[in-house]
């Protein structure tokens, strides 16, 4: 029996999730010319005048009825640019290149090396936008965070949910 073939929720979906949010931000990013990292991961950063951070809370799980969950995955990019009196907009272009990624809808597939990792379409990441419910893309900028280096940062966030059948 496999993790999928019982009423729980399968222990994979929050690896296949972060795995195809990292590939799809890693696209855009890369298209941009700027390095993204994977929060806690290793990296020499001093010599990057722009860089993203993606990180992931989530998935929040929930069986609503027998076999059908709902998820709920929030993904943050941290926005990092070094001030330049060469280009004064050069944070809000990252900015806007991040928010950018955080498209409709994003396709998670079956992303690793284990037996159940068959590259195979999971579901869809659906961005939540409404209004009532305060769900919507949001960049937040916290300004220079160190004089020394002359360091700004800001952070995008997006909120998605993904309806699975486990049966």
């Amino acid at each position: 029996m496999t993790p999928s073939d019982n009423m729980s929720s399968n222990p994979n979906w929050p690896r296949w999730i972060f795995a195809t949010a990292s590939k799809h931000f890693l696209a855009a990013a890369t298209a941009a010319g700027i390095p993204l990292f994977i929060e806690g991961q290793h990296r020499a950063t001093r010599l990057e005048k722009d860089l993203f951070e993606l990180r992931m809370d989530g998935p929040n799980l929930r069986e609503v009825s027998k076999d059908c969950w709902i998820l709920d995955i929030e993904f943050n990019i941290l926005v990092q640019s070094t001030m330049s009196d060469s280009n004064y907009h050069r944070i809000h272009q990252s900015v806007g290149i991040a928010a950018a990624a955080f498209e409709p809808a994003i396709s998670v597939f079956k992303f690793g090396n284990g037996i159940e990792d068959d590259q195979s379409f999971v579901g869809c990441l659906q961005l939540l936008q409404n209004r009532e419910s305060r769900d919507y893309v949001e960049i937040n900028h916290f300004g220079q965070i160190d004089v020394q280096t002359k360091l700004m940062q800001a952070s995008v966030e997006g909120h998605y949910k993904m309806v699975l059948q486990t049966s």
